[in-house]
């Protein structure tokens, strides 16, 4: 930077010629006086030699500290002001871009507004006073990427205007990433003067001092300025942390049947200090209240809230628990869009089939799949219909609208059937393998593998069959996965018992964080692996579905094993209905619905035209417009498809940095920090006029005043002291 000093009173300076009065008084004290020799002068010449030397240093210090006095005090009464070349001088055009912090905690209310209203009055009230012809532009800390206006703005007052009618939104506040985005902005915008000012409520979530490393990178973009510029760090709203939020819903079910009942249970989590002794909490379904109830809920403390119902029909229902607790209303309801089934389409390639009775590779598994399908039993219906095909017949046309496929020991696929299975997994569908003698496993990891179809790679088949112990077990622990956790309960069955006599090893990647192991066996190989491929999954089982590498098909367990699998990945895909904010609804039709079009109705209640393509040989309907949180109704041709977008729940603790953590964060980005629009007001004034020096002028002027005294007493000290040395010197001479 360069610098440069001026004044606004330059005539005062004049008054520096006072300087000159110390060394009048020095030049006239040294007026020569008449020298006498006297007779033991000799004696002590050496003394005063030595003393007359360090006067002399004394005198010019003194001196020296006398003339400094008037110099400063004629510069600080000259008012110097400190200007820079990287500062915004006055009335000079600069482009600016403001970061607004948007997340949803900025709709926390204190007793001023929210503190998003007061952060966009503030940016607003900013904007305004920006010399005429300067640029602006905004980015929102949710979507860094898309700044408000493609390029900086010179009308002020419409953009001031833009600024007061915004609104938070519904997402995380992405720090570096808005930081980065803000100086890549001005770095291209009009004017040499530039400056970001950051607003935001310091949300540890997004602040936390953890991420400093993050933030030291998203000044990167100014690394080669020759004058980078200025940054300031924009505190905005109140400190309280009150908040209580409903956290999540959970289901007992992973697919649900008409008349079945299900377990809802709701997380609520108090974040603040606040005692909530009866917390009123509703649960609804379909928009209906069904059922109320009051907790109480400690500071800090996180319950649970159990709701059971049944659907009486089939179809896309909504079910929701809210609470009336404080002002952030965005966490004080969780919806769940609930699809209620008369029936689940599985598709099952058979790789081995047979016309004898139980002898085809998939034989038991659709026995298991559809055990009440003989029609023994008029009160149970199953739920999963299955349909089974052989490898000729596996076509996108067959897949239809199926919610699973599953490959059972199937040798390999043609290139057409592989891009049709791709598409519908990439689309939501989900994936089951089993494994099996016929398996080419050149093709599966050659070809399958990078088509995203399977999970893990395959080495050679582990054969116990001729050993001392001709099987492996599965590691029976606590299972977290959805698919097995009903086996935590021995009640449901033993998944230990199974003796698996022969499995596909596979080529575990450690680092690799996409694929899950879901299940192990004794020997440590891997039996159910499971990873997602676009809004799909795939899962592939080690061993067979039938009695040839193992006995799972003669086990209790069996039915609800194989169940459990085809529930789960019809469940947790294709397509899923609970969203975030901001995610992409997809829906699923019949192949002769693509070319047409879908209503959808967003959460403010206004519809939107949406394109059905042709995809995997389904139509497919996608809409993106999903910022805000609530519910979103697709009418699709048999009756209409429920979305439910809800808020990410880490926003919902309130907690702000520490004001020491604060001013770390602005000395790591080398910024200004301020607290209200009038500590700004001061620095864009400095900024612009230069800083004014008198205030630290006199500070010095009066730290070189103590410096004179205390010089100038410890010299009389010395002096004192300096006879009485010379005499003790000279006596003993005389007395020779």
């Amino acid at each position: 930077m360069i610098a440069a000093l001026t004044t606004l009173a330059p005539w005062l300076l004049g008054f520096a010629g006072a300087a000159a009065i110390p060394v009048l008084v020095h030049l006239i004290s040294r007026s020569r006086h008449r020298e006498v020799k006297w007779g033991a002068m000799h004696l002590i010449e050496l003394t005063l030699q030595q003393k007359q030397n360090r006067m002399r240093v004394e005198n010019w210090l003194l001196m020296l500290l006398r003339c400094l006095l008037p110099l400063l005090l004629a510069f600080m009464m000259a008012q110097p002001i400190l200007k820079g070349a990287s500062i915004l001088w006055d009335e000079a055009k600069v482009s600016v871009v403001l970061v607004l912090d948007n997340s949803y905690s900025m709709d926390h209310a204190g007793t001023g507004g929210t503190n998003f209203e007061l952060e966009r009055e503030a940016a607003a009230a900013l904007v305004k006073v920006l010399p005429r012809g300067s640029d602006v532009n905004v980015v929102l800390m949710s979507h860094p990427d898309k700044p408000l206006y493609d390029k900086g703005v010179f009308n002020l007052d419409a953009a001031a205007n833009d600024l007061q009618q915004m609104k938070a939104g519904f997402g995380q506040a992405q720090v570096p990433a808005a930081l980065q985005k803000g100086l890549e902005l001005v770095a291209a915008m009009e004017h040499p003067h530039k400056e970001v000012v950051v607003f935001s409520d310091f949300q540890r979530l997004s602040w936390g001092v953890e991420e400093g490393p993050l933030r030291r990178r998203a000044v990167a973009p100014t690394a080669a300025m020759d004058f980078p510029p200025n940054l300031t760090l924009f505190h905005v709203g109140a400190e309280g942390r009150e908040n209580v939020c409903v956290e999540s819903l959970e289901f007992s079910h992973l697919l649900l049947g008409i008349n079945q009942k299900v377990q809802v249970r709701a997380n609520l989590r108090n974040h603040g200090a606040e005692d909530h002794p009866a917390l009123q909490v509703a649960f609804l379904g379909d928009g209906k209240e069904l059922k109320t109830t009051q907790i109480p809920l400690a500071p800090g403390e996180t319950r649970q809230v159990l709701f059971t119902h049944s659907f009486a029909k089939a179809g896309s229902h909504v079910v929701e628990v809210s609470i009336d607790a404080d002002t952030l209303k965005a966490d004080n309801v969780y919806r769940a869009s609930v699809p209620v089934w008369d029936n689940v389409p599985v598709l099952i390639v058979d790789g081995d089939p047979s016309d004898q009775p139980l002898r085809s590779e998939t034989d038991y598994l659709n026995i298991a799949l559809q055990p009440y399908r003989e029609g023994a039993t008029k009160d149970l219906v199953d739920l999963l219909q299955t349909r089974v095909v052989t490898v000729p017949e596996f076509n996108a046309r067959a897949i239809g609208e199926a919610r699973v496929v599953v490959l059972a020991n199937v040798n390999r696929l043609q290139l057409s059937q592989l891009n049709d299975l791709q598409a519908f997994v990439r689309d939501g569908g989900g994936l089951l393998i089993f494994g099996g003698e016929k398996l080419d496993l050149n093709f599966y990891n050659d070809r399958m593998h990078p088509f995203q179809l399977l999970p893990t790679r395959l080495a050679a088949v582990e054969d116990r069959l001729g050993e001392p112990e001709p099987f492996t077990r599965m590691v029976v622990r606590r299972f977290e996965h959805p698919a097995l956790r009903i086996f935590n309960d021995q009640r449901n069955g033993d998944l230990g018992a199974a003796e698996i006599r022969k499995w596909h090893r596979t080529v575990e990647e450690p680092d690799n964080t996409l694929v899950n192991t879901i299940a192990r066996l004794d020997s440590g190989d891997a039996f159910l692996v499971e990873k997602g491929f676009g809004t799909g999954r795939v899962m592939f089982c080690a061993s067979t579905v039938d009695d040839a590498w193992n006995n799972l098909p003669g086990r209790t367990f069996f039915v609800p094993f194989a169940q459990r699998l085809c529930t789960y990945l019809a469940s947790s895909v294709l397509p899923p209905r609970n969203l975030g904010v901001g995610e992409e609804v997809v829906a699923h039709f019949p192949a002769e619905t693509a070319g047409g079009e879908v209503k959808v109705i967003d959460s403010l209640g206004k519809e939107h035209a949406v394109k059905v393509e042709l995809s995997g040989g389904r139509g497919v309907a996608r809409f993106n417009d999903t910022q805000r949180p609530g519910l979103y109704t697709l009418a699709g041709p048999d009756g209409p498809l429920h979305f439910v977008v809800n808020t990410g729940r880490a926003e919902s603790n309130l907690e702000q940095v520490t004001d020491m953590e604060r001013e770390e964060t602005a000395s790591e980005l080398n910024a200004n920090l301020v607290a209200g629009l009038a500590d700004y007001q001061q620095l864009d004034d400095d900024r612009r006029h230069g800083q004014v020096l008198w205030k630290k002028i006199l500070w010095l002027v009066i730290i070189v005043l103590l410096i004179e005294q205390i010089v100038a007493c410890f010299f009389n000290r010395l002096g004192r002291r300096g006879p009485g040395k010379a005499k003790a010197t000279a006596e003993p001479a005389l007395a020779k």
